[in-house]
C-alpha cells in the first residue's frame, strides 16, 4: 500500500516535468514558417515586410525569397547573435542545391532565388540593424534607398 501511495506521488510530481521536456524538445517541434520577399517585381528596395517577430525557444524556417530583379542580402547582426542556426537551404527552381550549417552573418539571394533559415532564437530583444547592403554601379545601397527593417524577439 505504501509503495504504491509513493509511487502515485512520484508518478504527479514528475509528471510535469516529463512533459515540460518534451514541449522543450526541439528536433519534435514543427517549424513556424516566416515568408519574407527581399525587393519586388518592380524593382522596389524593401523587406516585405519589414517588421518581423519571433519568440524564444521556436523553431523557424524563415524563407527569404527573391522576386526582384536585383541580387539582395539580408542582414542582421544581432539576429544572427541571438539564434541558434540549425542550417540554411538553398533552392532552386523548387529543388535544394545545397544545405549550409553553422554560424550565419548574412544571406545573399539572387534574383528569382529563395533560401530557407532554420533558427532557434535564444536571446530577446528588439534591434533596426535588418538591412540590405547591396551597391550597384557606384549609386546609393539598396540600405540607402529603403530597404531595412526591424526584428523582435519576444
Amino acid at each position: 500500500m505504501r509503495t504504491a501511495v509513493a509511487a502515485i506521488i512520484c508518478f504527479v510530481i514528475a509528471s510535469p516535468l516529463i512533459a515540460a521536456y518534451a514541449a522543450g524538445d526541439l528536433t519534435r517541434q514543427k517549424p513556424i514558417e516566416v515568408v519574407v520577399e527581399l525587393g519586388t517585381k518592380d524593382g522596389e528596395m524593401r523587406f516585405v515586410p519589414d517588421q518581423l517577430e519571433f519568440e524564444t525557444g521556436k523553431l523557424y524556417k524563415l524563407v527569404l525569397v527573391n522576386p526582384s530583379p536585383h541580387k539582395h542580402y539580408f542582414t542582421s547582426p544581432t539576429l544572427a547573435s541571438k539564434v541558434f542556426t540549425r542550417k540554411v537551404d538553398v533552392r532552386y527552381d523548387g529543388k535544394r542545391i545545397a544545405e549550409i550549417r553553422g554560424n550565419i552573418a548574412e544571406i545573399e539571394v539572387f534574383p528569382g532565388g529563395q533560401s530557407e533559415w532554420w533558427f532557434v532564437p535564444v536571446s530577446t530583444g528588439t534591434f533596426s540593424d535588418l538591412h540590405c547592403h547591396v551597391k550597384e554601379d557606384g549609386g546609393p545601397s539598396h540600405q540607402d534607398m529603403g530597404m531595412v527593417g526591424t526584428i523582435r524577439i519576444r
